[in-house]
């Protein structure tokens, strides 16, 4: 799928045959989502087309013209945020028009619930409507009035969300990067005034107190029910920072608890979109500085901080007695997986949940109510593909590729060799017992590793460097030898085409020079590395380029020699377990461990390695300058555009693209749907949105209902149902099965516990479980009063249907 549009601009490289079209700039017709058009190529410029050819998109600048605040204030072009609400914005714009008309006639704001003030605003707006080009046939004068009674006010999440696309326009001015508005954008949370039509105009009066904005907006009921709320937080990132901030202005929890959770510790990078942490901060927990923050911002928030992980492994302290206590689940995390495990804890404990995320300019925000929406995984999410194997190893195609070689590399190099080589030989002692294992007969595992590092384990500055130099040949110039051995340029496959043709790009070995930069800096931190892992003493006047170039002149470097190790080619293929790995030769492998011993190469007591786990953030510690040298040195083995240095960490660092105004504005959004469900607001007026500031673009949507489920004749379920059956201590399997039947109607066909089978009557025996105690048949400790159990139905004719799951309390 190209994912182009009619009018985009591409250009073309690699393509053979008619290379006229190569570097040229087309402007493309789309036939479909897999095909597209540049014009007319049957011109004698045209040769015939061969093989190959990459087509890239173009972002040309654009000179976008606006017109002056005098016109458009008469005739608007308003964004369109609400497909629902389409009238909302153009009456917006009125009634900030004539709140402006309002406040230089009478030199103050509306005052709060004053219904001749209210008015006032509202003849403005009608008399403002008649000089408009495109007068609105109707006024929404209750939309105008609740405009009016809230002047004074300030709803902090609206304000949140204003502010990011604000700071966002910003940006685009000063960088000229993404579109800009045209020209006017207007954000509402009006449904929130529906629900407290009921309250009383006293309710929304100043208390001298920090909230009186607030409670100007939604009343002093609604500031009360914020304060009593109980909230769990997963997550203390980027969204959950700026979920904090929204938590502390509007009171949240004050009389309540938000329990926050997040098992990272603040990194570097995180300090351009985690506006709560600060340099100081660096290697502390993120939920425990998130809540110090949020707590200088309003020290009322009562807040706790822990460090756990959310899954199956914490549900004894995250367990459903604590899930019955929260008013609302949040989720600020960056994985589906944690999000579906969320999703599953708050449907089988029927609390409502906000998801939300976001990538770059791009975000989410979806509302999940009991009984009301569907569920975060009623969705499918799009499948999350690895990269095949075969490709990083051998036909890397893109940046990409080449960037995860190399971090692949630095993993197994660096950290995982020596990991294992350490737990070998705390597993199986000193070298002499080893030896003695291997004259028994034993294939130890991990033995052909062992092998290697004793064989190849340097112990001076200079065999770091001569490991290093080698290790340039090895992945530069003898594995594109290897490849091309094997399947040479005029390769071709089973039905006659080349193989070396698009996506697989046949490499050219590299030649080692010592005067390319890129070359000497590879050999340079590639040796640093393997003296920090092996314990070697070195100083920085080592890696001074004379003295690096004397030392790499002495290396002896192997001529190739054609390899017959099998290539892969298959990108179903899984990565091998190095492992597994065989050594048939014991003898040669007892005589070089005797030959290490004797020569004082290996002790008795084997001196441990020092494995290097990676840290993106630091600037000195050489592990991104190895990743950039490695993976653009592949790039130019293969003919690959070069990365640099902030992609290079981007991609290893695996950092998912954020920006604060993103974030800032998603935080906000959710906040106004969670003001909503604390509230227990029906299901018309929650607002799923999805939003991508670069363009502008907001999309709101209702939340989909949760669907019902027929499962015999006027007994439906949803995902949200659950049955319960009281039991007592001698409460047989038999009487369960009765109590479900005259209840709902319905036979049990099947009992699951988790993953034991409980009851399933074609089973061996388990008919005789029939007269059994449930408390003897599901095992559980004696502190648990209940348990969950998934069970098979049948209705009148049979015909067997999943049924939702059972609730049993053995008291």
């Amino acid at each position: 799928m190209h994912r182009l549009e009619t009018g985009d601009v591409i250009t073309f490289r690699e393509v053979s045959g008619m290379d006229f079209v190569n570097g040229k700039q087309f402007e493309v017709t789309v036939e479909s989502p897999y095909a597209f058009s540049i014009g007319d190529t049957r011109g004698p410029q045209y040769e015939t087309y061969l093989t190959g050819g990459i087509a890239t998109q173009i972002k040309l600048p654009r000179r976008i013209s606006f017109e002056s605040l005098e016109s458009q204030l008469r005739t608007p072009s308003i964004l369109p945020t609400d497909l629902q609400k389409m009238e909302t914005a153009a009456d917006l714009h009125l009634g900030f028009l004539a709140l402006a008309k309002f406040r230089e006639q009478f030199e103050r704001m509306p005052n709060i619930r004053c219904a001749n003030d209210a008015a006032k605003v509202i003849h403005l707006a009608g008399i403002l409507n008649l000089t408009m080009k495109e007068p609105l046939a109707e006024l929404n004068t209750a939309l105008l009035q609740q405009l009016s009674f809230s002047a004074q006010g300030s709803f902090p999440p609206l304000a949140c969300a204003l502010g990011g696309v604000v700071a966002q326009e910003g940006l685009k001015a000063v960088t000229g990067k993404f579109s800009p508005l045209m020209q006017w954008l207007y954000l509402d949370s009006s449904e929130i005034t529906t629900l407290l039509k009921d309250e009383e105009p006293s309710s929304y009066m100043p208390r001298g107190d920090r909230y009186d904005g607030l409670r100007a907006c939604v009343g002093d009921t609604a500031c009360e029910r914020l304060a009593s709320a109980h909230i769990f937080m997963v997550g203390c990132g980027a969204i959950g920072c700026e979920m904090l901030k929204n938590y502390a202005l509007l009171g949240l929890g004050i009389n309540g608890l938000i329990s926050i959770t997040d098992h990272d510790l603040i990194e570097k990078s995180n300090l351009n979109r985690q506006f709560l942490f600060r340099s100081q901060h660096i290697q502390k927990p993120k939920s425990v500085v998130a809540a110090f923050a949020a707590q200088e911002i309003n020290p009322s928030v009562k807040i706790t901080a822990q460090q756990m992980k959310v899954g199956p492994q914490t549900e004894q302290m995250y367990s459903d007695q604590f899930f019955s206590k929260q008013d609302i689940v949040i989720n600020a995390l960056d994985n589906v997986e944690t999000r579906r495990y969320m999703d599953s804890r708050c449907v089988t404990n029927q609390k409502p949940l906000l998801d939300s995320g976001t990538l770059g300019a791009k975000g989410h925000i979806q509302v999940i109510v009991p009984h009301l929406t569907e569920s975060y995984v009623s969705q499918q999410d799009p499948v999350e593909h690895d990269i095949p194997y075969c490709t990083v190893k051998s036909f890397p195609a893109v940046t990409e590729h080449t960037i995860q070689w190399a971090r692949d590399k630095f993993e197994s190099a660096f950290m995982m060799k020596p990991m294992i080589y350490n737990k070998f030989w705390s597993s199986h002692g000193s070298p002499e017992s080893v030896i003695q294992k291997l004259k028994d007969g034993k294939n130890l595992e991990n033995l052909s590793l062992l092998v290697k590092t004793v064989a190849n384990q340097p112990t001076t500055w200079s065999s770091c460097c001569y490991l290093a130099r080698r290790k340039f040949e090895k992945y530069f110039n003898h594995k594109a030898r290897n490849l091309l051995h094997a399947f040479p340029l005029d390769t071709r496959l089973k039905d006659g085409t080349l193989f070396w043709q698009s996506p697989k790009r046949p490499p050219i070995p590299l030649l080692f020079d010592s005067k390319n930069s890129l070359h000497r800096e590879f050999v340079a931190v590639t040796a640093r590395l393997l003296a920090e892992v092996y314990n070697v003493k070195m100083n920085n006047q080592d890696l001074l380029p004379e003295k690096m170039e004397k030392v790499i002149s002495e290396v002896e470097i192997a001529s190739w020699q054609p390899s017959f190790k099998t290539i892969e080619t298959d990108e179903s293929v899984k990565r091998p377990d190095p492992s597994t790995t065989c050594i048939d030769d014991l003898q040669t492998v007892i005589l070089l461990l005797e030959q290490a011993v004797q020569t004082g190469r290996l002790k008795s007591d084997v001196s441990s390695l020092k494995p290097v786990v990676f840290e993106k953030d630091s600037e000195t510690n050489g592990h991104i300058d190895y990743i950039f040298t490695a993976s653009n040195l592949r790039a130019v083995m293969y003919n690959i555009d070069a990365a640099d240095r902030l992609k290079t960490k981007r991609i290893a660092g695996r950092i998912v693209p954020a920006i604060a105004t993103t974030t800032a504005a998603v935080a906000g959004l959710a906040s106004i749907e969670l003001v909503k469900v604390l509230l227990q607001a029906p299901l018309e007026t929650y607002k799923n949105c999805f939003l991508n500031l670069a363009l502008p673009a907001f999309v709101y949507s209702e939340p989909a209902a949760c669907s019902k489920t027929e499962l015999s004749d006027g007994v439906y379920v949803t995902l949200w149902d659950r049955w319960e059956v009281k039991g007592h201590p001698d409460f047989t399997l038999s009487e369960f099965l009765q109590t479900v039947l005259a209840k709902h109607k319905l036979s049990v066909a099947m009992v699951v516990h988790g993953v034991k089978m409980v009851y399933v009557p074609v089973m061996p025996g388990h008919k005789k479980r029939l007269t059994q105690l449930m408390i003897k048949l599901i095992k559980v400790p004696p502190v648990q009063t209940y348990v969950d159990l998934t069970v098979s139905l049948e209705d009148t004719l049979g015909n067997e249907i999943a049924g939702p799951p059972i609730r049993y309390f053995f008291k």
